[in-house]
């Protein structure tokens, strides 16, 4: 298993912020759908892959829509599949074959109905992204908010789904109640389907990433058989700026073993 970091940048001042050349450890970005069609954002998304980032969407369907889309009427999803596939087409200007959306999961495991139309849509968005080559992640937070721990039921929904093109993307929120043990049982429960994880804090309030938290948030529970496993750093409303980073890389190679580096 090897595991790869990089930086979760949500909105475009943070985007902007960012080095043109990241350090080794942290060369990845995980950049909001609107920015392709920004075109200082663009430009800037292109500056990073050629200095050799790895670019991974999030949120190409924003949460608010994403969560109503099974119960819209058709005209409005045949829209949204559509805009759908001129983002996903941006996308592959620039080699993106991975991006998450935050579909409402958990009421497709507590709601049949609701399942059934979800699973619907999301087949048809696999035979989108397959004709780019690309994998769409969905969003399972972690703590799942009150007492959820049926993270088997959320694979299981994910396996119905019977594309290779849709994963897992473990959201998780180290500093919520009960997190620690939240964490570790969704992390075992997706083992073999836990290729893209994000850690989620908020530097802007003073809620800073501990190498405890970091430690609990990587690791792997089937280290013989992961392909590799890249972990966002969301730093909510705080700064990414050279300073920011070079804290992180620093908490990186003091709390993790050698053998976590890519």
């Amino acid at each position: 298993m090897s595991c790869r970091f990089g930086i979760s940048a949500v909105s475009p001042e943070q985007l902007l912020a960012l080095p043109a050349r990241l350090p080794r450890r942290l060369a990845a970005v995980e950049f909001p759908g609107d920015m392709l069609e920004s075109a200082a954002g663009f430009q800037k998304l292109s500056q990073l892959a050629r200095n050799g980032a790895l670019l991974c969407g999030r949120d190409f369907i924003s949460p608010e829509i994403a969560a109503l889309i099974p119960e819209e009427n058709c005209k409005l999803r045949s829209e949204l599949e559509n805009h759908f596939f001129q983002r996903c087409a941006k996308a592959a200007e620039l080699g993106v074959s991975d991006f998450s959306v935050a579909f409402d999961i958990f009421q497709a495991v507590n709601s049949p109905g609701y399942r059934e139309k979800l699973g619907r849509f999301l087949r048809r968005c696999a035979g989108v992204i397959h004709n780019f080559g690309q994998t769409l992640y969905l969003v399972c937070r972690v703590p799942g908010g009150g007492a959820f721990d049926r993270w088997e039921e959320l694979l299981k929904f994910r396996n119905e789904l019977l594309s290779p093109g849709i994963e897992l993307m473990a959201e998780l929120h180290p500093h919520e109640p009960g997190a620690s043990e939240a964490i570790a049982a969704a992390l075992k429960s997706f083992r073999f389907h836990d290729f893209r994880r994000r850690i989620c804090y908020d530097s802007g309030v003073g809620n800073t990433l501990t190498g405890a938290a970091l430690k609990l948030c990587s690791e792997s529970f089937a280290r013989e058989l992961d392909p590799e496993i890249v972990i966002f750093f969301y730093a909510g409303s705080g700064k990414i700026d050279t300073v920011r980073i070079s804290e992180l890389e620093m908490m990186l190679n003091s709390s993790l073993p050698v053998e976590e580096e890519s």
